[in-house]
């Protein structure tokens, strides 16, 4: 039976002498060959890193030899998906922001991914406040909208709280990172905003104040409003919203009397009486106003030139540097209630007078901002890590036997494929010696069988 024969394959040796010390020095050059290409190709591990920068990369020896394996940039990190509620902080790291709403998604049904682009389809959208006179605390939030045609569409707020009394902490987010010994993130930008955003609120305290002990008749303690800003993105470059003063409109307002009476007053209602945003209020407000959007779109990094904050020039155009007087706000020898000291301050910050002295902010200034702003968040990255030593020499090892082995294999089929084109090499050896001088065979017959006999 065949699963017993004991056939064996014969073998011969090639007519070229030279075959076998060429093939050696061959195959250990494609040793070495292999084991430095598999050291590139199976020598590393993939693992999961945690990086702030969406487009960092990774270099290794062997790039310049494979430049095809160079990653490109935000290859190696997944995009961050943000949800409703979600918070972030900007580069700029001066408010802390919260998501509010996504009207569009671009990540799932409900989702937002974000790759380490800038903010340059973002603005403010609105600025909502509320003063209680009885407290001396002003309450913020700032409204932001990012819009991007066809991608996405998200709305994110930030709340925060100037006040004067000791037991609320509600400064700015920067100014806690800038004031910190121990943290090296903040850059007194944050220390500026926060004082001209506390300065202006105190402008208006001041003056609703010197109103309230004036007055004998029933006057607001309480007063809260809303008011939007037009949208105006970095992306939109040089538009009449950039350059020319920045103008809201106040949509709502309402205010609460001393003795509980509530009044409110909306968009359109011209002919209401009493008017809560009378001269008393006006002026301050709008100062606020602005210095709250000036402040707000410096964190977007939105450089535009009618930012007073970052563009002097353009102060008196954007602050009211006085505020009228009225019956219970009339002139005084402070004026008290009758002069900014937002605009005084701001104008001159080296003024030294009576009732401040703010020569410590010169240290700071002026305010800038490098470009647009990006986020701040935690990208998944998968990084490439040499493997422990074991295991990359086995890993290279069995990497190097398998390609070799195959290799091998190959080029001995086509070394004898190129052998056999030669007559000489379908002979046996003492055949081809007796070549010259063989005869044919002729057939014998002896007895009954048939033989085959050769005949000199």
């Amino acid at each position: 039976m065949a699963i017993f024969s004991l056939d064996y394959p014969i073998t011969r040796s090639f007519r070229w002498g030279w075959i076998g010390p060429v093939s050696f020095i061959g195959a250990c050059i494609a040793i070495i060959f292999l084991s430095v290409l598999n050291a590139a190709l199976v020598g590393y591990e993939t693992i999961n890193v945690f990086q702030s920068d969406a487009n960092v990369v990774q270099e290794f020896w062997y790039d310049r030899f494979m430049p095809y394996r160079v990653p490109k940039e935000g290859s190696l990190c997944d995009p961050h998906v943000f949800n409703v509620g979600d918070t972030f902080t900007t580069n700029y790291s001066t408010f802390a922001w919260s998501i509010q709403s996504i009207e569009k998604a671009n990540a799932g049904i409900s989702g937002v991914s974000y790759n380490g682009s800038v903010l340059n389809n973002c603005d403010v959208n609105g600025v909502y406040m509320s003063g209680d006179l009885r407290t001396w605390t002003i309450d913020y939030s700032v409204l932001v909208s990012c819009k991007n045609s066809g991608a996405f569409d998200v709305s994110a707020t930030t709340s925060f709280t100037m006040t004067s009394l000791p037991g609320k902490l509600a400064p700015l987010l920067g100014l806690q990172r800038s004031v910190n010994s121990e943290s090296q993130i903040g850059d007194g930008r944050s220390i500026i905003l926060d004082q001209v955003i506390r300065t202006a609120s105190e402008d208006l305290g001041q003056r609703v104040y010197a109103s309230y002990t004036a007055n004998t008749t029933t006057t607001p303690v309480l007063f809260s409003i809303q008011a939007n800003f037009e949208y105006c993105p970095a992306v939109m470059g040089s538009h009449n919203c950039s350059t020319k003063p920045p103008a809201f409109n106040v949509t709502a307002v309402a205010s609460v009397t001393d003795q509980g009476i509530l009044v409110q007053n909306y968009n359109g209602d011209d002919g209401v009486v009493p008017r809560i945003m009378d001269d008393l209020l006006t002026a301050p407000i709008s100062n606020i106003m602005q210095t709250i959007y000036a402040a707000a779109r410096i964190d977007l990094g939105i450089d535009s030139p009618n930012n007073f904050l970052l563009h002097k020039e353009v102060i008196a155009q954007t602050l009211n540097a006085t505020f009228p007087m009225t019956k219970n706000t009339p002139a005084n020898t402070g004026n008290v209630g009758l002069v900014s000291e937002l605009y005084k301050v701001w104008e001159n910050p080296n003024l030294v007078d009576s009732s401040s002295n703010y020569t410590w902010m010169s240290q700071y200034l002026p305010l800038n901002v490098t470009g647009p702003a990006a986020l701040q968040v935690v990208y998944l990255c998968k990084f490439q890590n040499r493997k422990s030593p074991g295991s990359l020499v086995v890993s290279i090892l069995v990497a190097t036997l398998s390609m070799f082995s195959s290799g091998w294999a190959i080029y001995l089929f086509i070394v004898t494929l190129i052998a056999k084109r030669h007559p000489e090499s379908n002979q046996c050896a003492p055949h081809l010696a007796d070549s010259q001088t063989s005869q044919p065979y002729h057939p014998v017959v002896t007895d009954d069988t048939s033989k085959y006999e050769t005949r000199s």
